[in-house]
């Protein structure tokens, strides 16, 4: 059977930016042996009447020799809004 692990952390984007985020799992990864990914879920802007998506423009991995680091995800996203939007990024481990 499997085990799943969650983590989530707060970022934000600046705007009509375009910018690369960088994530791993931390001391207790179990890479390359696992499956590692983050979904990006963006807070609800109540001021803003119209409001683009954030766009994944680039997505990047690569191993990383630093103890406890192993696999390194890079996103890169767009913010195409004329204000700055903030986001939760869910970090979900399956090993």
């Amino acid at each position: 059977m499997a085990n799943i692990d969650h983590k989530q952390g707060t970022y934000t984007i600046a705007a009509n930016a375009s910018q690369p985020f960088t994530f791993w799992w931390g001391k207790d990864s179990k890479a390359p042996n696992e499956f590692f990914d983050v979904s990006i879920a963006p807070h609800f802007e109540k001021n803003q009447t119209s409001v683009e998506p954030l766009h994944e423009t680039d997505r990047a991995v690569y191993w990383d020799h630093r103890g406890g680091v192993g696999v390194v995800l890079i996103l890169t996203l767009q913010n195409r809004n004329n204000f700055p939007v903030t986001f939760e990024a869910n970090h979900v481990r399956i090993y």
